[in-house]
């Protein structure tokens, strides 16, 4: 499946921490940026696993983002939409970048996401 045949329908913010310095206590202070973006949202065709909480058991499936490589984006960074079906707020957990063909240069990135509770 390319970025062709599939097309960045969807729009998402990615979140991102920079620290800034430090406060008198010596702690990390930061800043967030944040950077809207096409994307596509997918999720997994596999079963996903059960999560047995106080509240029962809950379906969880996989979900990942497609992101254009022109888009700085990091393990740790929240990507969050108002899509229908993906409207929530995710924790990038992994990034793959899908090299070109016949040269090294990105074509795009497929990030793993983990929903935000």
């Amino acid at each position: 499946m390319t970025i062709h045949t599939i097309g960045l329908i969807h729009e998402c913010t990615i979140i991102s921490r920079t620290q800034t310095g430090t406060d008198e206590y010596g702690s990390p202070v930061y800043a967030e940026n944040s950077t809207v973006s096409a994307c596509r949202f997918l999720t997994s065709d596999e079963p996903g696993r059960i999560d047995v909480l106080e509240s029962g058991e809950h379906s969880v499936s996989e979900v990942s983002v497609i992101l254009p490589s022109g888009v700085a984006v990091e393990a740790g960074d929240t990507i969050s939409s108002t899509v229908p079906g993906y409207s929530h707020s995710y924790d990038v957990l992994s990034i793959k970048p899908i090299t070109r063909l016949f040269n090294s240069t990105v074509h795009h990135y497929e990030c793993k996401l983990k929903a935000v509770e």
